[in-house]
C-alpha cells in the first residue's frame, strides 16, 4: 500500500513540477467544454413529471391516441364590463381567436363564438341539424345565448364562468408526429426483456433520434407559448387575462429554474466570495475558489452539452451542488496550506503545495467517493428526472476533484506564497466551545442525540406525499394567479379522466344500413351502441365525482343528455330520443361534444374532469382512492372495466414511485455507505461512529420537512443523498485527521480537542459559506427553489453539529484503549494517509 502511494504521489508531482503546462491543458479542455455548451439544454416536457415506464403512462397514451386527446391551453379573457355578450367584446374575442390560431404551433382555437347554441331560437331534437347558431350567426339573440351558455351542462365553467363575467379560449397544440412515432418505438424496445444486440443497437439510435426530436420541438413548443404570451400581453388595460393549463405548467417551472440559475446562481457566487473573503482575509483564496468551482461547472455542462443530456427541474440542482463540492475541497485545501505554512515556515513554496495536496489527497478522494456513492443511489429510482441527477452529480463529482487537484494546485504554485493573517491560528470559538461540549459533556450530548432520534422518528411518518402544482410557485406569480383564476372560474386545472370499457360496436348490417327515424342512409350507425345500462352507470358515476368538492367540471356524452333535456322542455330523453339526438347532431357537431368522450368501436366511454388544486386539504391520493373504492363498491362493474387516467392519476403514480425509490435510495445510500467506511477505516467500530451522526442528521431534516409540511416531491427526494453525501465527508475530514492526533498524542479527548481546532476550523469555514450564499435562494418565486436552499443549508448545519459535537462524543464513549492500539498498529499501513 505505501509502495502504491508513493508511486502516486511521484506521478502527481510530475504535473506539479509543469503548472504552466497544465493549466494550458485544462484551458483547452474548458474551452472545448465552452463550444459544447451550446448544446445544453433544459427539458420542460410534462414527461419530466412523470414516471417513465409506469404502465399508467402507456395507457394514458393509449386512451390519447384513441380518443384523439390533444394537448390545450386555456387563456382566459375578463373584461371590466359587465358581461362577455356585448357586441364590441364579441369582436374582440373574435379578432384575439384569429391571432391565436394564426400563430406557429397551434392547430385550432375553440371559444364561446363557436359553441353551438340549441336555444337560439328553441328547436325540437330533430329540427337541430338545420338549426343550430352559434355567436357568430348574424340572427343570434345575445341575451338568449347568454342564459343559454351560462346554464349549459356542457360549456358552463369550461368555456363561460357561471356569472357570464369570464369566458377562456381552448387553444389547441400542434403535436409532432414524429416524436409521437419515437416514442412509441422507444418503449416498445425498451420493454423488451431479452434485446438481441440489434436491437439493443436499434434502441440506441432511438434514442438519440428521440431525444433529438424532443429538443427540437420543445423549442417550437416554448416560442409557441412566448407567441401566446405576447398576444396576451397586447391585450387592452380593461381586460384580465391569464394563461393555465399543463404545458404551460411544465414550461413555466422550467423558464423559473433557468430565471434561479441566472439571478441567485451569481448571488450564491457573490455572497459565497464574501465569505471567503471575510474568512481568509485575502482575495487570492477567494479567486481561487471561485474560479475552480467555476470551471469544474463549466465542465460537467460541456459534458451534458456534448452527451445531448438535457437537464429538468430536477437534475439543474447540480449546478449549485457541484458549487457546494469544488468549496468545500478547496477550503481543506486551504486551510491545511495555511497551518503547514505556520508550522514549517521556511520550507519553498512549491514543497508546501506538493505537501498540502498529498496530505488531503486520500480524504478528499474518499470524501468524493462517498459522495458519488450517495448520489449514485439515486440511479435506484424509478424516476427518470432523478435516475439522471444521480449521475450527472457523480460525473460532476469526478470533475469537481480532478479541477481541485490540478487546477487549484498548479494556479497556487504561480502565485506569491504571501503572507496570511496571524489570527488563523486560532480556531474559531464556536468549534472549540463544540469540542469542550464533546468532551466534558458526552452522556448529556449523547442523551438529547437519542431523544432527537426518538423525535425524528414521528416527524418522518409526518413527511406527506401530497403535492400540488399551484404550491410550486408564490402567490404573487403569474402561473399562480392563473391556475387559482382557472379553478375558481372555469372547472379546475389538473385533468382526470376515468375510462369505461364495454364490449364494442359491432355493425349488425356490415354497412351502414338505413336510417330507422328516417329514409336515408344512417350516417352514425354507431348510436344504437349508447344504451341504457351505459348511461346509467355513467351517470352514477358522474354525480359522485360532481358530489365532490376537489372536482371541478365534469363532462362526458351525459352531457349530451342532459343537454337534450333542456332542448325537450325539461323532460328526460327516453331511449328512443337519444338515438334521434344524437343521429341529428351535424357532423361537426358530434366531433366536438361526442367523439373525444365516447369510442364504440373500441367500447370505451371516457368521463372527463378537472381537479380543483386550490381546494383546501387536497390529496390527490386520498381523491383517487376515493373513487376507485367507489367504483369498486358502488358501480355494477368489474374493476378492470374501469380504470383512471390522465395527468393527475401520472402525478399520483410519480408520487408513488418517489416514496418507493425513497426507501431504496436510503437503504442503498446507507449500507453503500457503511461499507466504504469500513473500507477506509478498516475498523467496525469507527465506521459505526461515522455514520450513526450523519444518519441521525438526514433523519432530523426528514423530521422537520414531516412537522413543517414540507411535502415530499420530485425535487426533495434528493435531499436524503445530499444530507449523508455532505455529512458523510464532514465525517471522513474529522476522522482522518482525529487519526493523526490520537496517533500522536494517544488520548482520545486531547485528540478531539486538537481536531477541532485543525479540521474543525475547516468544516465551520465551509458550511458558513454554504449557508450564507444558499440562504438568498429564500427569495426565489419557485418554491422547489426555496425548499432546496432551506433544506440544503439546514443539511449543512446538521452535518456540522452531528460531526462536531455527536461523533466526537461517541469516540470519547466508544474509542477506547483497544481502538487506539488498534489506530497505532494501523499507522504501518495506512488506508487514509
Amino acid at each position: 500500500m505505501n509502495t502504491f502511494w508513493q508511486a502516486l504521489s511521484r506521478f502527481y508531482r510530475l504535473f506539479l513540477n509543469r503548472p504552466a503546462f497544465t493549466l494550458t491543458v485544462l484551458l483547452l479542455v474548458g474551452l472545448g467544454a465552452a463550444f459544447f455548451a451550446r448544446d445544453f439544454s433544459f427539458d420542460a416536457s410534462e414527461d419530466t413529471l412523470v414516471a417513465q415506464g409506469d404502465p399508467d403512462l402507456e395507457y394514458y397514451r393509449e386512451i390519447s391516441d384513441k380518443f384523439a386527446i390533444k394537448e390545450y391551453l386555456f387563456l382566459t379573457y375578463t373584461p371590466d364590463s359587465a358581461t362577455i355578450f356585448h357586441k364590441d367584446i364579441l369582436d374582440k374575442i373574435d379578432r384575439l381567436s384569429t391571432a391565436l390560431e394564426e400563430v406557429n404551433g397551434v392547430t385550432d382555437v375553440f371559444s364561446i363564438l363557436d359553441a353551438p347554441l340549441f336555444q337560439n331560437p328553441p328547436v325540437s331534437l330533430m329540427e337541430v341539424a338545420g338549426n343550430l347558431k352559434t355567436l357568430r350567426s348574424s340572427a343570434t339573440d345575445l341575451r338568449r345565448a347568454e342564459r343559454e351558455l351560462t346554464t349549459s351542462p356542457l360549456f358552463r365553467e369550461l368555456l363561460i364562468s357561471k356569472d357570464g363575467h369570464t369566458t377562456a379560449l381552448r387553444i389547441e397544440l400542434q403535436e409532432n408526429p414524429r416524436l409521437t412515432k419515437l416514442t412509441k418505438q422507444r418503449s416498445a424496445l425498451r420493454s423488451l426483456d431479452d434485446p438481441t444486440d440489434e436491437e439493443q443497437v436499434k434502441l440506441a439510435q432511438t434514442e438519440q433520434q428521440y431525444n433529438t426530436e424532443r429538443q427540437r420541438s420543445l423549442q417550437r413548443r416554448d416560442a409557441t407559448l412566448d407567441t401566446i404570451r405576447s398576444i396576451r400581453d397586447g391585450l387592452d388595460d380593461d381586460v384580465t387575462a391569464y394563461l393555465g393549463g399543463v404545458p404551460l405548467i411544465a414550461s413555466d417551472m422550467i423558464e423559473y429554474v433557468k430565471h434561479d440559475i441566472a439571478v441567485f446562481g451569481l448571488a450564491v457566487f457573490v455572497l459565497t466570495a464574501a465569505m471567503l473573503f471575510i474568512i481568509f482575509r485575502q482575495w487570492r483564496w477567494v479567486l481561487l475558489s471561485i474560479a475552480g468551482s467555476a470551471l469544474s461547472i463549466l465542465l460537467t455542462i460541456g459534458l451534458l452539452g456534448a452527451l445531448k443530456q438535457p437537464t429538468t427541474v430536477v437534475s439543474s440542482n447540480f449546478i449549485s451542488l457541484i458549487a457546494i463540492i469544488t468549496i468545500s475541497l478547496t477550503i481543506h485545501l486551504i486551510v491545511r496550506f495555511r497551518e503547514l505554512k505556520v508550522d514549517h515556515p521556511h520550507i519553498s513554496h512549491s514543497e508546501l503545495v506538493f505537501r498540502t495536496m498529498v496530505d488531503k489527497f486520500a480524504p478528499c478522494a474518499y470524501t468524493a467517493l462517498t459522495t458519488m456513492v450517495a448520489f449514485a443511489s439515486l440511479i435506484t429510482s424509478e424516476i427518470v428526472p432523478v435516475m439522471d441527477f444521480g449521475w450527472i452529480m457523480c460525473a460532476g463529482i469526478i470533475l469537481s476533484f480532478v479541477v481541485t487537484y490540478m487546477f487549484f494546485a498548479s494556479l497556487l504554485l504561480l502565485v506569491p506564497k504571501g503572507n496570511d493573517d496571524i489570527t488563523f491560528s486560532k480556531a474559531p470559538l464556536l468549534t472549540r466551545f463544540f469540542g469542550m461540549l464533546a468532551t466534558r459533556h458526552t452522556a448529556i450530548i449523547l442523551s438529547i442525540a437519542a431523544a432527537s432520534c426518538i423525535i425524528s422518528f414521528f416527524g418522518i411518518t409526518r413527511v406527506s406525499l401530497d403535492n400540488r402544482f399551484i404550491d410550486y410557485f408564490r402567490s404573487g406569480t403569474e402561473v399562480h394567479k392563473g391556475l387559482s383564476y382557472l379553478d375558481k372560474f372555469l372547472g379546475g386545472t389538473i385533468p382526470l379522466d376515468i375510462i369505461l370499457h364495454f364490449p364494442p360496436y359491432v355493425d349488425p348490417t356490415g354497412d351502414t344500413g338505413s336510417d330507422f327515424f328516417t329514409d336515408g342512409q344512417d350516417s352514425y350507425p354507431e348510436r344504437y351502441w349508447f344504451t341504457r345500462n351505459k348511461f346509467i352507470q355513467l351517470e352514477q358515476l358522474h354525480q359522485f365525482l360532481e358530489n365532490k368538492p376537489e372536482v371541478g367540471k365534469v363532462i362526458s356524452v351525459l352531457t349530451l343528455k342532459k343537454l337534450g333535456k333542456k332542448i325537450n322542455e325539461g323532460e328526460p330523453l327516453d331511449s328512443l330520443e337519444l338515438m334521434g339526438a344524437l343521429g341529428a347532431l351535424p357532423k361537426d357537431v358530434r366531433q366536438e361534444i361526442i367523439a373525444p368522450y365516447a369510442s364504440p368501436e373500441n367500447g370505451l366511454l371516457r368521463l372527463s374532469a378537472r381537479v380543483h388544486e386550490t381546494e383546501v386539504g387536497l390529496s390527490h391520493r386520498q381523491l383517487l382512492n376515493e373513487i376507485d373504492a367507489y367504483i369498486s363498491t358502488e358501480l355494477d362493474m368489474d374493476e378492470e372495466r374501469v380504470r383512471l387516467t390522465g395527468m393527475e392519476v401520472l402525478f399520483n403514480g410519480m408520487l408513488k414511485h418517489l416514496f418507493n425509490s425513497q426507501k431504496s435510495t436510503l437503504i442503498f445510500v446507507i449500507a453503500a455507505t457503511f461499507l466504504m467506511f469500513i473500507i477506509l477505516l478498516r475498523s467496525f467500530t469507527l465506521a459505526l461512529i461515522g455514520l450513526l451522526p450523519n444518519i441521525m442528521s438526514a433523519a432530523a431534516i426528514l423530521a422537520f420537512m414531516g412537522f413543517v409540511g414540507i411535502p415530499l416531491d420530485i425535487m426533495t427526494i434528493t435531499i436524503a443523498a445530499i444530507i449523508i453525501g455532505v455529512g458523510v465527508d464532514d465525517a471522513i475530514h474529522y476522522l482522518h485527521r482525529f487519526q493523526q492526533e490520537v496517533i500522536e498524542v494517544k488520548e482520545v479527548k486531547t485528540a478531539i480537542v486538537n481536531s477541532h481546532s485543525s479540521i474543525g476550523s475547516a468544516l465551520y469555514y465551509t458550511t458558513v459559506t454554504v449557508v450564507i450564499g444558499f440562504s438568498v435562494m429564500g427569495f426565489s418565486n419557485f418554491i422547489p427553489t426555496v425548499y432546496f436552499g432551506l433544506l440544503t443549508s439546514l443539511a449543512m448545519v446538521g452535518a456540522l453539529f452531528a460531526n462536531l459535537i455527536v461523533l466526537p462524543s461517541l469516540l470519547v464513549l466508544l474509542c477506547g484503549e483497544r481502538c487506539i492500539v488498534g489506530m497505532v498498529k494501523r499507522k504501518k499501513t495506512p488506508i487514509i494517509v
